[in-house]
C-alpha cells in the first residue's frame, strides 16, 4: 500500500510488519487491532511506521512523524490506518478479491456445517 505525504511512499504489509507491530506494542496483533482506534496519536503513528520503515529504512521515525504532521489531517490518518489494517490482513489483494475470498470461505463453512448436521 502507499501513503501520500510529501510524495508517495510504500508501506509494507507482510507478516514481517505484523511481527514488528507485535514487538513494538508487546502484544498480539489482534489485541493491537482492538485498541488502535483508541490509541493516542503518537501510538497510531508508531503503528503505521512499523510498515513504513520496512519499505523506507532511510526515513527515521521522527522524520516520518514530521511528514505526517505536515501532510495529513486526522480524518486522512484514520483512512490510512483502516487501509493499512485491511492490507496487513490481505496483502496484495484488492477489496473485490478479498470479498470473493471471504464469500468462498463462507460457502465452504456453510457446506461443512450442513454435512456435519446430517
Amino acid at each position: 500500500m502507499n501513503i501520500k505525504l510529501d510524495k508517495d511512499y510504500e508501506i509494507k504489509t507482510t507478516l514481517g510488519t505484523i511481527r514488528e507491530i507485535e514487538r513494538l506494542f508487546d502484544m498480539g496483533f489482534l489485541d493491537v487491532l482492538t485498541k488502535v482506534f483508541s490509541m493516542k496519536l503518537e501510538e497510531q503513528l508508531k503503528f503505521v511506521y512499523a510498515g513504513f520503515k520496512k519499505a523506507n529504512p532511510n526515513v527515521d521515525e521522527d522524520k516520518f512523524i514530521e511528514l505526517c504532521e505536515d501532510n495529513l489531517g486526522m480524518g486522512k490518518l484514520m483512512e490510512v490506518i483502516e487501509e493499512y489494517i485491511f492490507a496487513l490482513q490481505f496483502p496484495g489483494m484488492s477489496e473485490e478479491e478479498v470479498h470473493k475470498t471471504m464469500e468462498k470461505k463462507l460457502q465452504r463453512k456453510t457446506m461443512l456445517e450442513r454435512l456435519k448436521s446430517k
